[in-house]
């Protein structure tokens, strides 16, 4: 066989589009079917679980995994030959190996719902016929889908000229927001370089890739400011106030405040309006020409602006039980002001449905076009012509993949505001139903009860005469959750939940504890429920005797938050 046929590419002429197709769809199926097969015979080669009679039955949340060392495989891997078909079968699925399964019912260890079908669909096909939205002339009306997307969540926010751009992942809206802030505020530096007395605002609880952004930005992460956070999770006005105040009477300037819109655990949300008043306050008081760019890092709260539009009887009518409804409630109330704000992120891959990666940095007007740019163009009213529009201009990415602005669109269609909010309305009354299981099986205690989000966190009460064999509780939590992680690396179908280290309890510093995570992304029945905590607790009882009936020491651990 030639080269040429391996690459399914005859020399003569390429199949048609429909032949194409099918040839493509096969493939996949077929690639589908050897990757499954292999996860299925890992499986039935474990020994069987005592504590988890049935937990070979079927694939678990994790496709089996194998552990290795990363230089090591590097060093092996000196084989430059074609590889043959039995070869390449084998490569498609050495690449799932250990990797999360969604569509698993004991799938709980983040924020990573199955997608649709008609996303993922989308995306596939995007990637089918290699779509390119760098520039109209080629890409087809991928970026007018891609701004279509961006103003339809703008108008959930309140921003009816609302523009974007389509990206991998929310860390880059954060740094498209930085950069375009710093655009903002010293627009010299777009092709002089940054200034020294630029620097940055962000909430306690914003996410750990914020001091990351302003570093590969050039602004350093010294110049990223962390705020005080109160026991609500929200920036204490007084201590925005103070260091705003601060940073003028050290001659600094500050380009952006980078607020929270819901955060992984404990869904750290800033009152939209209060930081706004604020801002816009400081700047007067100061005399500047303009107020810090305000970010909302909502990848996770974008979902709540679906329902920004309902009033207290439309939210009662679509949030039927009290306890969900009063978080959504909250937040709610926090982002009545994001009318006022500049941008914010969307992560659909997060929790709307969409297959990765699917994020969009979101402005209120097109004025970052020109504050992510060279300095050498400005767009103009003719740039918004079909065979004109270029994104490159503005963006980190020259080529750009069209698979995640046709998933969030297919989407967005389908579901429209309304499906949204129902999908979010199911997620807190899944992490209602969760909590009600906990506490029908009564080891374990939620520790989150303050939470506007859908996640849990979760005590598990270990025994005083076990904790005297570990340095710390911590210690002796983070040997039980290592051993649970443990079975389901090697494919047993068992809860895949996560641990939270240094967790503040309703976000008081004084109230430090070690807790479990469980994040359920869709709603399940009561018995499904009940056997997944049941799980966890015969986990916990095996944990507990064995470590009983063999002590053995636990020592400290140097260990990195899995989720954060």
């Amino acid at each position: 066989m030639t080269m040429l046929q391996r690459l399914a590419l005859p020399p003569a002429s390429a199949p048609d589009a429909p032949e194409r197709m099918h040839a493509l769809i096969e493939r996949t199926l077929e690639l589908d079917r050897h990757v499954q097969r292999r996860a299925r015979a890992d499986l039935a080669a474990l020994p069987e679980l005592a504590l988890a009679p049935g937990a070979r039955a079927a694939l678990g949340p994790k496709y089996p995994a194998r552990a290795f060392a990363y230089l090591e495989e590097l060093d092996r891997d000196q084989d430059d030959a074609p590889a043959d078909e039995a070869a390449l079968l084998d490569e498609a699925a050495r690449f799932f190996r250990g990797a999360i399964r969604p569509q698993s019912r004991h799938s709980l260890f983040n924020m990573v719902p199955e997608p649709s079908v008609e996303s993922t669909a989308a995306a596939w096909l995007a990637t089918a016929y290699n779509a390119n939205s760098l520039m109209d002339a080629f890409g087809g009306e991928a970026l007018l889908i891609e701004q279509q997307v961006a103003r339809k969540i703008g108008r959930w926010a309140g921003w009816p000229q609302a523009m974007g751009i389509s990206c991998n992942g929310g860390k880059f809206t954060i740094m498209y927001a930085i950069k375009s802030a710093l655009g903002r505020i010293a627009p010299e530096s777009i092709r002089e370089g940054l200034p020294r007395d630029l620097t940055i605002l962000c909430s306690e609880g914003a996410h750990y890739c914020v001091e990351h952004a302003a570093s590969l930005l050039g602004l350093g992460s010294g110049h990223c400011l962390r705020v005080p956070s109160g026991s609500d999770g929200r920036m204490r006005p007084d201590a925005l106030r103070r260091m705003l105040d601060e940073q003028h009477a050290r001659g600094r300037r500050v380009a952006a405040i980078v607020c929270c819109g819901g955060t992984t655990i404990n869904f750290n949300c800033e009152d939209t309006r209060e930081v706004r008043d604020i801002a816009e306050a400081f700047a007067r008081e100061h005399g500047l020409p303009q107020r810090p760019y305000l970010h909302l890092d909502s990848v996770i709260g974008w979902l709540y602006l679906s329902l920004l539009d309902a009033d207290e009887a439309r939210l009662r009518e679509r949030v039927p039980d009290p306890r969900g409804r009063a978080r959504i409630a909250e937040v709610l109330r926090r982002l009545r002001g994001v009318d006022g704000f500049d941008s914010l992120g969307v992560d659909f891959h997060k929790d709307g449905l969409c297959p990765y990666a699917s994020s969009f940095f979101v402005a209120r007007d097109r004025r970052f076009m020109d504050e992510l740019g060279d300095g050498s163009y400005r767009y103009g009213d003719h740039d918004f012509q079909y065979g004109q529009f270029r994104a490159y201009r503005y963006t980190f990415e020259n080529s750009r993949p069209g698979q995640g602005i046709l998933a969030a669109w297919m989407n967005l269609r389908r579901l429209g505001r309304a499906g949204y909010g129902d999908y979010l309305a199911g997620l807190h009354q899944a992490r209602d139903a969760l909590a009600d299981a906990l506490q029908r099986h009564g080891l374990f205690r939620a520790l989150n009860r303050a939470s506007l989000g859908w996640e849990l966190v979760f005590e598990a009460p270990f025994a005083p005469d076990l904790i005297e064999l570990a340095p710390s509780y911590q210690d002796l939590a983070l040997g039980f959750m290592q051993e649970c992680w443990d079975r389901v690396n090697a494919g047993y179908d068992l809860p895949l939940f996560s641990i939270v280290p240094g967790y503040r309890i309703d976000n008081d510093p004084g109230a430090v504890t070690t807790g479990f995570l469980l994040y359920p992304m869709q709603p399940r029945s009561d018995a499904q429920w009940d056997e997944a905590v049941a799980h966890i607790a015969a986990q916990f009882h095996d944990f507990q005797a064995r470590l009983r009936a063999q002590p053995r020491a636990l020592g400290a651990s140097a260990f990195e938050k899995p989720i954060r």
